[in-house]
């Protein structure tokens, strides 16, 4: 709550805040005084930062700081005329938004869903502003502050919180200084004396900023090793580039053309921030093409469009990407053929095939078979997944589940047992092909795919009752993880999108738990590498939510996965190759060859590598 005085401020900015925004709205209904609006929300923006930075802890002015940034940034960015501006606003938005997660931290709560909105929109165009302002470092701070708000420092916060209150102070110096060591110490080896603190009564505001005020996870680890560098006041796309060796590259759609922001490593003899043009990927032209993915697959499912009808939609997507980003970028910087690159696609673009598609539409090869890329959500999900160290040995875990309630999947049956049989261990079967449990009922008509939306399931989303606890405890176990079964996205509910195994694992109650330190996850199941189509969010979907709980590599599916012979042999090939190369390369590989066999890229156009 806020006392008497932070009341007083907050009620007079909003007030100020109020008046501006009914004369902005006068404005646009009547075409004139925008230009009068403009200046004053400017001075009231900057009016609004120095306060804040004078008197940091307080949250009195951060709501009312928000909303005049955000309307600023607005028309700054929709008049063009001044991209300086516009990228001042981004950064205003952000410090507010630090703040106001911090608040709602306090409380326990999460970020009002039209906040995050607000958030991801102003990320995404933020990057492009820094692009036309000559200032692309900037632009790709205001995307980092902002996307790693709902996984990033919530989730060490959240992990930091827990150990302080089950076991005090020096155990969460111990915490902190095995993390600096030994960055494959877990965040929950700490917490056995559950008990022995909450008797503390220990506050945790005072405790985590001590803690990084002393800066603990940000030390250099002894031996020239990094520890887990979250601290908020790290620039983690730099971090990121230094210790995963990769040029990361951020993808940021704009009004009427887009940008790419690159992060140079440290030995690359470059610029630390560069940034280039791409024409063809404005917002509308991303949505679109996002659009005709989701309109042939559900014309896939309804049985209205075929397979070669599909194919062809999904190879004139691939051409799309390819022209509007794989060609302008590498014009603009044909070093990056020779590189190891780290996209980061803000917003919407998130949805698209970058991984799989072509450097030119002439070639038609997948960038993946040609190039060492991998995807990831932010710079700092790139930071944590480098960071891990790769286990030693391959304790395979491997599970699949053909049916569960949503129509018959028989083929994650055959693909589990040679996946298996690649890594000489056992799958864990929940059911044959055609053992139905009590509900289910079969669906029929059409090519199966791995999505369990729109199956009519006879389970229903309940299932038989209960996290499949079996399957969790190995995951924990295991360093290489693949898991064939439907594929549950929730685009307004992402933290609900769930596997299908035995019963509904929800990515609510993965979160809950550990991964082995370094651990490859391959998700052979429809949409799951995707995140919310509704409100773009890179940060609450599986791949950043796996790479946060400990992995190193993920991979997985943009869009509904046909079960298919060619699925099985793209996923086993993967396997194979995993034994004496990378997981992305791994992957590039097995799509290279499916795509010189003819296989139709519906197939393995969706798959993807995220992480290190």
């Amino acid at each position: 709550m806020l006392g008497r005085s932070e009341k007083s401020r907050y009620l007079a900015s909003a007030r100020a805040y109020k008046e501006i925004q009914d004369r902005f709205n006068a404005a646009m209904a009547g075409g004139t005084g925008l230009e009068d609006v403009r200046d004053d929300v400017w001075d009231l923006q900057m009016k609004l930062v120095m306060e804040l930075a004078r008197d940091a802890p307080s949250t009195a002015v951060a709501g009312p700081l928000q909303s005049a940034a955000r309307l600023s940034f607005q028309i700054e960015c929709s008049t063009g005329v001044d991209w300086v501006r516009a990228t001042t606003s981004g950064l205003a938005f952000a410090t507010a938004c630090a703040s106001a997660e911090a608040f709602f931290g306090r409380r326990g709560e999460s970020m009002p869903r039209d906040l995050l909105g607000e958030m991801r929109g102003v990320a995404m165009l933020a990057a492009y502003a820094g692009h036309r302002c000559g200032a692309p470092l900037v632009g790709v701070m205001v995307a980092e502050a902002i996307t790693s708000l709902s996984l990033g420092d919530r989730m060490v916060a959240r992990e930091l919180t827990a150990t302080v209150e089950d076991e005090g102070p020096e155990a969460l110096q111990q915490l902190l200084d095995a993390l600096v060591r030994q960055p494959d110490v877990s965040f929950r080896q700490t917490r056995r004396a559950a008990k022995r603190a909450k008797e503390s009564g220990l506050g945790m505001p005072e405790i985590m900023q001590q803690t990084f005020e002393r800066d603990w996870l940000a030390r250099e680890a002894p031996a020239g090793r990094q520890g887990l560098v979250t601290s908020p006041f790290a620039v983690a796309s730099v971090r990121a580039a230094a210790s995963s060796g990769r040029t990361l590259v951020y993808l940021a759609p704009g009004p009427r053309s887009g940008a790419a922001l690159r992060i140079n490593p440290p030995d690359a003899q470059r610029e630390m921030c560069e940034s280039v043009e791409l024409p063809g990927l404005d917002i509308d032209a991303v949505r679109g093409q996002v659009h005709r993915i989701r309109e042939a697959y559900a014309g896939a499912q309804s049985g209205s469009i075929g397979r070669k009808a599909l194919a062809r939609v999904i190879r004139s997507v691939l051409d799309g990407v390819a022209s509007a980003f794989w060609e302008p970028m590498l014009s603009g910087w044909p070093d990056l053929r020779d590189a190891r690159i780290a996209l980061v696609p803000l917003g919407h673009s998130a949805l698209l095939p970058l991984y799989a598609s072509p450097l030119s539409p002439v070639d038609g090869t997948p960038a993946c078979g040609l190039l060492d890329v991998t995807v990831v959500p932010s710079g700092r999900a790139l930071f944590l997944a480098s960071t891990w160290p790769l286990p030693a040995g391959k304790d395979a875990f491997v599970a699949a589940d053909p049916w569960y309630g949503a129509g018959e999947i028989p083929r994650t049956v055959p693909e589990a047992r040679e996946v298996a049989a690649a890594h000489g261990v056992e799958p864990r079967l929940s059911r044959e092909p055609g053992e139905t449990v009590p509900g289910d009922r079969a669906r029929t008509g059409g090519d199966p795919l791995r999505t369990f939306r729109g199956a009519g399931a006879g389970t229903g989303p309940g299932g038989s009752g209960g996290v499949p606890e079996d399957i969790v405890r190995r995951m924990s176990e295991a360093s290489l993880i693949h898991l064939a079964c439907h594929g549950d996205l929730q685009s307004d509910e992402p933290l609900t999108s769930s596997l299908l195994l035995d019963d509904r694992l929800p990515l609510s109650s993965l979160l809950e738990r550990d991964l082995r330190p370094g651990a490859t996850v391959v998700l052979s199941a429809c949409e799951l590498g995707s995140i919310a189509g509704d409100l773009p969010d890179e940060q609450l979907g599986f791949p950043a939510a796996l790479l946060a709980m400990g992995a190193r590599s993920v991979i997985g599916a943009l869009w509904p996965v046909p079960d298919e012979d060619e699925t099985v042999d793209l996923m086993v090939d993967t396997h194979r190759a995993l034994s004496h190369t990378s997981a992305t390369l791994a992957l590039g590989q097995a799509i290279r060859r499916s795509h010189e066999l003819g296989v139709p890229a519906s197939v393995w156009a969706s798959f993807t590598h995220f992480g290190a």
